[in-house]
């Protein structure tokens, strides 16, 4: 992943891959939208998929790679409607 935070502060657009260790809904009063968490190992970073309430595939444990814009978020570099590609399960 190699993502950084000056990366982050950047606005660039940034390709990402690790395992979704955690998958949320957004909380009531804030728009639709769902949060995964994407670890490496050594970072993390929010991918927020906004007016989506479950994408088949995305959930904890999935290997996927994404790619987007960085943006600073509250506790985690985020990228807002990332594209994305699952990975296999075994790889």
């Amino acid at each position: 992943m190699s993502l950084s935070v000056p990366e982050a502060l950047s606005r660039r657009r940034t390709r990402v891959d690790g395992v979704l260790v955690a998958v949320t809904y957004r909380p009531a009063g804030s728009p639709v939208g769902l949060v995964g968490r994407l670890a490496d190992g050594s970072t993390e970073v929010d991918l927020v998929w906004l007016g989506r309430r479950e994408i088949p595939g995305i959930t904890p444990g999935r290997r996927l790679v994404a790619e987007g814009v960085v943006h600073s978020g509250e506790l985690r570099p985020t990228i807002f409607n990332p594209a994305y590609q699952l990975l296999r399960e075994d790889s």
